[in-house]
């Protein structure tokens, strides 16, 4: 979900110019978080139960399947009234 932070901060940053340094490191400790958290996760719970050429499958099969569904328009539709 990378993306979607990216334009958010931008976004934040070019509705408050003068908060630029607040919204950089804001968006730096909520990256940090994020991936404190993900790691965490992916040693203690995760890697516990899976080898990790399961784990390299499951999230090809995840990666794929949701690319699908994006492309054919299942889910990410996104209507503005």
């Amino acid at each position: 979900m990378g993306d979607k932070t990216q334009i958010t901060t931008l976004l934040l940053a070019g509705a408050k110019p003068g908060y630029v340094l607040w919204v950089g490191l804001g968006s730096a400790t909520a990256l940090i978080c994020a991936s404190f958290i993900e790691v965490i996760i992916g040693a203690q719970v995760i890697a516990r139960f899976f080898k990790p050429h399961t784990i390299a499958l499951m999230s090809a099969v995840i990666f794929t399947v949701l690319g699908l569904l994006l492309i054919f328009g299942v889910i990410g539709n996104i209507k503005i009234s």
